[in-house]
């Protein structure tokens, strides 16, 4: 089964594959600053060059599956630091 994502408060979404919907670029999901007081989720997407990318969870979305292929797998250590 997959994991929960919440959009209203953003919870779920570190560690998500996602797509800036500007600028098209693919990320991982870095960090996520919880909705509250009606101000929507802000999400940080880390880029596979190294940047990032901050907005409201609304200026992204889940990629297609040519787009989910075009971010490297998590390396060795990312992935002892999720766990």
């Amino acid at each position: 089964m997959g994991k929960s994502k919440t959009s209203a408060t953003g919870q779920g979404y570190v560690g998500e594959t996602m797509v800036h919907k500007i600028s098209r670029a693919v990320g991982v999901v870095e960090s996520v600053v919880e909705a509250r007081d009606g101000w929507p989720p802000q999400i940080t997407l880390k880029l596979a060059d190294g940047s990032s990318k901050k907005g409201n969870l609304s200026d992204f979305r889940e990629p297609s599956g040519a787009e989910r292929k075009k971010v490297p797998p998590l390396e060795p250590e990312e992935k002892e630091a999720k766990a």
